[in-house]
C-alpha cells in the first residue's frame, strides 16, 4: 500500500495509503517504468461513448459480459472491453463494498478466455443476458456445439467471474514471494528461493509458444553463466 508522493532531483518521497506519514529516500538516478495515464486510443474511444462509460482512473465501465455502453441500442454488444482498460466491479467474500477488479495479467487472461468462449459459442451479444440465437428456417439444424451447450444449460451466457489463483512477485537477488490460493481459499505461502523457482516455472508456462520458452530459458542460463548483459542499457 505504499504510494509515490514526489520525485525530486536527488530524492523520492513515499507514503502509505491513508496515512500522513512520509519517508524521503535519497537517490542518484530515478527510472520511472510504470504507466500513469490511459493510452490515446482509450481516450478517443471514451470520447465517442456515453458518459456512463467513463470509469475510475480513465477506465471504461463494462457489465458482467464485458460490454461497454454504446451511443445507440443497435451498436450495443459490438464492443467488448477487457484487461487493464475494463472497469468491472466485484465484491470480495468478506467485503460487501463493490470495487473494480485489479489491473493484473491474471484478470486480463481470464477475461480474454471468457470473451473468446462467448464469441466461439455464437451468443447474441445484444441480448441481456447474451443467448444463443433462435434457429431459423434457413439453418441446417442443431450443431454439435449447440447441442452440447443446451445439454449443459448454457442457452444463456453466464457472467464473468474472476477466480484468483494467488500472487507472485519477484523481489530481486533470485528471491520471490508467492501466495497460492483458489478463489478465497489459501493453499500455501512461500518466500525466498523456493518461491523464486515457482515464479520462474509459472513464467515459463505462460509463454505463448515453445520457442519463447526456449529463448527465455537460454537467456536465464546465459545470465547465470556470464552475468547480466548491460550493453543495451
Amino acid at each position: 500500500n505504499t504510494r509515490l508522493k514526489e520525485v525530486g532531483r536527488d530524492y523520492v518521497t513515499i507514503g502509505e495509503k491513508g496515512s500522513d506519514v512520509q519517508e524521503t529516500i535519497p537517490v542518484g538516478i530515478t527510472i520511472w517504468a510504470a504507466g500513469n495515464a490511459p493510452v490515446p486510443f482509450v481516450k478517443e474511444l471514451l470520447s465517442q461513448l456515453p458518459e456512463s462509460a467513463a470509469g475510475s482512473a480513465g477506465r471504461i465501465n463494462v457489465d458482467e459480459w464485458l460490454r461497454c455502453p454504446t451511443p445507440t441500442p443497435e451498436s450495443f454488444g459490438s464492443i467488448l472491453v477487457l484487461g487493464d482498460v475494463a472497469c468491472l466491479e466485484s465484491k470480495a467474500k468478506y467485503d460487501p463494498t463493490p470495487t473494480p477488479m485489479p489491473q493484473t495479467a491474471q484478470v486480463a487472461g481470464q477475461q480474454g478466455a471468457f470473451a473468446a468462449r462467448m464469441l466461439n459459442r455464437g451468443y447474441d451479444l445484444q441480448q441481456t443476458p447474451p443467448a444463443l440465437p433462435d434457429l431459423s428456417e434457413e439453418d441446417e439444424g442443431f450443431s454439435l456445439l449447440r447441442i452440447w451447450l443446451l445439454s449443459r444449460g448454457l442457452q444463456e451466457a453466464p457472467g464473468f467471474k474472476f477466480l484468483s489463483l494467488g500472487l507472485l512477485a519477484y523481489v530481486g537477488q533470485e528471491e520471490a514471494l508467492n501466495q497460492v490460493e483458489l478463489g478465497d481459499v489459501p493453499i500455501f505461502n512461500y518466500s525466498g528461493k523456493i518461491a523464486f523457482a515457482l515464479w520462474r516455472s509459472v513464467y515459463l508456462s505462460k509463454q505463448a509458444s515453445s520457442r519463447n520458452q526456449a529463448l527465455i530459458a537460454f537467456d536465464w542460463l546465459r545470465t547465470e553463466t556470464f552475468g547480466r548483459d548491460i550493453t543495451r542499457l
